[in-house]
């Protein structure tokens, strides 16, 4: 759709928009997010929410009762209309003459008009910015704009509270006003100021969330109830979460701020005027699969790269197994790279290394290495899944879309979340993303397409099809290479679900850690801006170069510089030259 050109012109006041419209703009306007929903949530478990959106706008516009059947044809697909239509008559509306991304912000605020930012809201908001040419920046800037607003008002408040509480006079209408106010200032410092980007849209912002301006969310608990409905009663995010009923035997269960830069180098706007810090409107919780290491920052180097969002959590969690897991995991790669080098030196190949039928010897005699720490983080794994999920399910994130990212145990963890909370009532429009990489856990469909219940956006399975890592680590289950996730595709015909091969990416399982931005870069997750830094992996050589390689190199270099699937696709011609004259 050809888009309307930026002009100079004052932009119409954006809490003013459905006035500004006119009744076939307002028809449009609501008729494009009903052909939307029907696009996006067209099932049983989304009615209740897609008949509760459609209240909203209607409403929203000032639209009469009797639009509403037509609306819901739409919806539910018994008219079939495109997007085209509907753009067509909104780009003839002078009140979007000037940037269509005004539309972006009018749903936001009718989204969180009543303390709650539904994931789907988002992905639906995501879905029309797409179709519209709308980069997504923009929606991130106007979710800070509406942040803003509603923050600044609670703080204010909070303020005056404090002075008349010097005069003993405290209500409790004060106290209710603390609970939130004042926990939130101390929880965030406070979720920030935008550096004056929300300064044209205050007033107008809070007229739409139904206050009658400003002055209405500063002198009312409407405001406070939906700061702390958004973020959560304590106001400080999942930092002060607290595991209060411990499910089955897990040790260690916290959240900890992934505390990024204050420039990250990207080219976007407003980049370098918002802190990390700020409680945004979207959160992101990034699950490691081993530690390598027990420095500090052991949980924070894999995704210091990573801007899934602007307000990012880590989860540190059994520690101790995830180190003898990453310990397990260098030992074995070692000696699996030194029978693999004796191997190729003696022009034998390698394919039966991958096999999982015919597996070295001694290899094997190494499998008590790691099947031990294995066998334990993976059911630590799937309890900690579940109290992830409880986590979710009691909202202590606030109301919020979350998007959850991990890599190979990390994915399990993920897995194991959404299993959980399908199961349970009221899951949806919790997460937003889940994006599971090298996830050891079964890919049979039934049990995927009951997660996407659960998710709103999309189910990503990020696998690798020569991981012989995770084939040697299943080999002793009844389940087959055939039926892991980390593996294959996900056979489920599903808009949600999403397979992305990293197979021309990574080598194997351990290189998940090193190569997250490349691959979350791939998969259209946002990462920090400029190279990864990812170790390149060498291209195969004929064999009198690999020998000499091989035999100059020690056992920790060849690690570093040669992958097991590169040394098995060997295909030399001296070896053929071998077997010609022998």
């Amino acid at each position: 759709m050809e888009m309307p050109a930026h002009s100079n012109s004052k932009p119409v006041n954006y809490c003013l928009l459905p006035d500004h419209l006119s009744d076939a703009g307002k028809y449009s306007y609501c008729a494009m997010c009903a052909v939307a929903m029907h696009e996006l949530n067209n099932n049983e478990w989304d009615r209740s929410f897609t008949e509760h959106c459609l209240d909203l706008l209607l409403a929203h516009v000032k639209l009469p009762k009797a639009i509403k059947p037509a609306m819901q044809a739409l919806m539910s697909g018994d008219v079939e209309q495109s997007l085209q239509p509907c753009f067509d008559v909104l780009r003839e509306e002078k009140a979007l003459a000037a940037d269509w991304s005004i539309i972006l912000y009018d749903f936001i605020l009718v989204a969180v008009k009543d303390g709650s930012y539904d994931a789907r809201w988002r992905v639906l908001v995501q879905y029309l910015a797409e179709q519209l040419g709308i980069a997504n920046i923009t929606i991130e800037t106007y979710e800070r704009s509406v942040i803003d607003c509603i923050t600044r008002g609670v703080e204010e408040k909070s303020k005056s509270e404090k002075e008349e509480s010097r005069s003993k006079k405290q209500t409790a209408k004060f106290k209710r006003y603390a609970l939130v106010g004042l926990a939130s200032i101390g929880g965030g410092a406070l979720i920030g100021v935008t550096g004056g980007l929300a300064a044209p849209l205050i007033a107008g912002g809070l007229a739409t969330l139904g206050l009658g301006g400003s002055a209405a969310l500063l002198g009312t608990t409407v405001g406070v109830a939906v700061v702390g409905s958004l973020f959560g009663a304590a106001g400080a995010g999942l930092t002060g979460y607290k595991m209060h009923k411990r499910v089955g035997e897990i040790e260690e269960f916290t959240f900890d701020r992934l505390e990024l830069e204050q420039t990250d180098n990207n080219n976007e706007p407003l980049s370098e005027i918002v802190s990390s810090r700020c409680q945004q409107l979207h959160i992101s919780i990034l699950i490691s699969g081993w530690l390598k290491d027990e420095s500090a920052d052991n949980y924070v180097r894999p995704w210091m790269c990573v801007r899934a969002s602007q307000e990012q959590y880590y989860l540190r969690y059994e520690s101790r197994y995830l180190l003898e897991f990453g310990r397990a995991i260098e030992y074995i790669l070692s000696m699996a790279f030194s029978i693999a080098t004796q191997e190729v030196l003696k022009y034998t190949a390698l394919s039966g290394l991958l096999s999982a039928v015919a597996w070295p010897g001694a290899l094997l005699g190494l499998a008590n290495i790691i099947d031990n720490p294995w066998s334990v983080c993976c059911r630590r794994s799937a309890q900690v899944g579940k109290q992830l999920a409880e986590v979710l399910l009691a909202r202590e994130q606030g109301h919020r879309p979350v998007t959850l990212v991990g890599f190979s145990i990390g994915a399990r963890v993920i897995y194991y979340c959404l299993r959980e909370m399908a199961e349970r009532g009221r899951c949806e429009g919790i997460v937003q993303d889940a994006v599971l990489i090298g996830a050891p856990c079964t890919g049979e469909p039934e049990s995927w397409k009951k997660l996407t219940r659960v998710v709103a956006g999309r189910l990503i399975n990020g696998y690798c099809r020569t991981d012989w890592l995770l084939k040697f680590l299943y080999r002793t289950l009844s389940m087959t290479s055939q039926d892991v996730a980390g593996l294959n595709p996900i056979e489920v015909n599903d808009r949600r679900i999403c397979n992305v091969d990293l197979s021309e990416i990574v080598s194997g399982h351990s290189d998940y850690p090193d190569k997250i931005c490349l691959i979350l870069r791939t998969m259209k997750i946002r990462v920090k801006e400029g190279p990864c830094g990812d170790i390149k992996i060498p291209k195969a050589q004929t064999m009198d170069h690999l020998s000499t390689n091989l035999k100059s190199q020690s056992p920790l270099q060849l690690r570093r510089t040669w992958s097991v699937d590169a040394l098995t696709s060997l295909k030399t011609q001296d070896a053929a030259d071998d077997a010609m004259t022998s």
